[in-house]
C-alpha cells in the first residue's frame, strides 16, 4: 500500500537515516530549506565544531552578495558598490556594517577591501527531495539543490518506485542519488551520487549561514 503522505514518509526516512548515521560525526537536521531554488525537504550536515559566529548577526543574501562583491574586487568603492548591486544606499551600509564586524572587509579610506575568507558552517551537505510517486518531479527538484549542496537525493516510497529504479541512468547522469524507503524504515540505495562543488557559492554561503543560526528539528 505504501504511504499515505508525503509528511508521513519524510518523518520516517529522518527517523531511519538518523539511526543508520555515523554517531562520531556531528551532523545537524533541517526541514524545508528554501534558498531560492525550491524547498528542499531535509538537509542534512555534518558540521565542523571550529566555526564561529563571533556573534554576529545573520548575514542575509545581500550581504553576502556585497561580501562577494568585495572578494571579487579586493578594493571597491561605495558608489561602485551601488552601481553593482543597484541597492540603496542604506541597505548597502548595513551590509557593509556587518561585513566589517564579522571581520570579512575592511574599510581604508573610501575604499572597502576583502580581508578574510568565509567558513562554511559544514564539512559537506545534503539534500533530500522526497515523493511518493513522482519521480520525474522529484528528479527535478532534486538537480536544484545542486546549486548548494555538495550530494542531492530523490527520496522515493518504496511500494511506487519501479519506474524510477528502471530509468537508474537518468539517476546517474545527473548524479542525483536515489533512495527508496518502506512503510517499516527500510531505506534501499539504488545509486550514491559522487561529491560534487555546489554550483553557486553565495548560495552554499547562505546555507552555511542557516545551519549556522537555525535550531534543529526534533
Amino acid at each position: 500500500m505504501g504511504f499515505n503522505t508525503e509528511r508521513e514518509l519524510v518523518e520516517l526516512f529522518k527517523r531511519s537515516f538518523t539511526n543508520m548515521a555515523d554517531p562520531n560525526k556531528n551532523s545537524k537536521i533541517l526541514e524545508e530549506v528554501s534558498l531560492g531554488f525550491g524547498i528542499a525537504d531535509l538537509v542534512i550536515s555534518e558540521y565542523k565544531d571550529c566555526v564561529s559566529c563571533f556573534e554576529r548577526e545573520q548575514l542575509t543574501p545581500i550581504d553576502i552578495n556585497v561580501y562577494q562583491i568585495i572578494k571579487n574586487k579586493k578594493r571597491i568603492s561605495f558608489e561602485a558598490i551601488i552601481n553593482t548591486t543597484r541597492s540603496n544606499k542604506q541597505s548597502i551600509s548595513k551590509s557593509l556594517e556587518k561585513l566589517i564586524k564579522g571581520c570579512f572587509v575592511k574599510k581604508e579610506d573610501s575604499y572597502y577591501e576583502f580581508t578574510n575568507k568565509y567558513e562554511l558552517s559544514f564539512k559537506k551537505s545534503i539534500a533530500f527531495e522526497a515523493k511518493l510517486r513522482n519521480w520525474k518531479k522529484a528528479l527535478t527538484q532534486a538537480y536544484r539543490y545542486k546549486w548548494f549542496a555538495d550530494y542531492s537525493y530523490v527520496v522515493l516510497d518504496h511500494d511506487h518506485s519501479k519506474s524510477a529504479i528502471e530509468n537508474i541512468q537518468i539517476f546517474k547522469d545527473a548524479n542525483i542519488g536515489l533512495i527508496t524507503i518502506s512503510t517499516d524504515g527500510s531505506l534501499e540505495y539504488y545509486h550514491s551520487p559522487q561529491k560534487q562543488k555546489p554550483i553557486d557559492p553565495t548560495m552554499q554561503i547562505l546555507l552555511s549561514e542557516v545551519f549556522l543560526y537555525s535550531k534543529e528539528v526534533d
